[in-house]
């Protein structure tokens, strides 16, 4: 009987200390936008993310990390990353992440329904995983939303932006993922 005890203790300590890395959590990372200086996104890789900007298709230098957009807001603080509304951003990340959440700002003042459209694309074929419009409340002189994400893997996300009242500007702060320990 006490060999048994031994042999069960012994199989529960090999089992959990197998299933602990997996059962553990990943750390999230925040990028603050306030990591590097300031410079255009398209073709930037850091901290486990590779950003790119494009307008009509064309790659574009009209967004920049470490820029300066609404100030201090709810979801976005300055710096973020700033750029026209008519581009596209793309961040892709080096390893896939289950959770990603961000902070979203348009230059305007008022409320706009599907100021925002991500799209998010899971690994390998890059097929499609899930569209959401946000819709931006006013603060102030800039309408802000925040994007939160959590399910199965994601490796891109795709932001666009409506054009609405007179807004040309975005920025967008506090990117949160799971950073792979090596990127």
């Amino acid at each position: 009987m006490q060999r048994f005890n031994i042999v069960l203790i012994v199989t529960l300590v090999l089992v959990l200390l197998v299933a602990s890395p997996v059962a553990a959590k990943k750390p999230l990372t925040t990028l603050t936008m306030d990591e590097i200086a300031t410079q255009p996104i398209d073709g930037l890789s850091f901290s486990g993310v590779t950003f790119a900007f494009t307008v009509n298709g064309m790659p574009s230098t009209d967004a920049n990390y470490h820029a300066y957009g609404p100030g201090q807001m709810e979801f976005v603080q300055d710096p973020s990353i700033e750029g026209t509304i008519y581009g596209t951003l793309v961040m892709v990340f080096d390893k896939p992440t289950t959770e990603v959440a961000f902070g979203v700002a348009l230059e305007t003042m008022y409320d706009v329904e599907d100021a925002v459209i991500v799209k998010l694309y899971r690994p390998g074929a890059g097929l499609l995983r899930e569209t959401v419009d946000l819709d931006g409340h006013p603060v102030i002189l800039w309408t802000e939303a925040q994007y939160t994400y959590s399910g199965p893997a994601v490796k891109t996300v795709e932001i666009t932006f409506q054009p609405a009242f007179g807004a040309s500007r975005f920025a967008l702060d506090n990117l949160v993922f799971h950073k792979h320990p090596q990127s």
